[in-house]
């Protein structure tokens, strides 16, 4: 299986595209959700599909940004937020989202660490 994450992080590592810029990462994904939200309106599955996964590559290539271009950085930070949501329930609020315990711990704490790491 190929890793996607490794795949976009290379692609902007191979165009020195590693510069973090928030008001750009903002417009860039503001972009992709308004194609999103299109291919929604026009109940197009493949531009539904493919809005996602440009959201996916925008997010995650923003991440390598933000870290420096330290692609373990952001596996890191990843998993963090994997692990956080691991510790959620499974039930559903009214609007189908998974609903944090009581005792929910986000996954600040271990951003803050890996990001302070340096």
């Amino acid at each position: 299986m190929i890793n996607f994450v490794e795949e976009v992080c290379d692609w902007n590592i191979d165009r020195d595209n590693t510069q973090y810029s928030n008001r750009l990462e903002y417009h860039m994904l503001d972009e992709e959700m308004e194609e999103y939200l299109a291919s929604i309106m026009h109940g197009n599955p493949v531009d539904e599909a493919d809005a996602l996964a440009d959201i996916a590559v925008v997010a995650i290539g923003g991440l390598l940004k933000l870290c420096d271009g330290n692609k373990d950085k952001v596996d890191d930070i990843l998993l963090a937020v994997t692990a956080a949501n691991n510790t959620k329930s499974a039930t559903k609020d009214i609007n189908g989202k998974i609903t944090k315990p009581a005792d929910f711990i986000g996954p600040e704490g271990m951003i803050k660490e890996i990001l302070d790491d340096c």
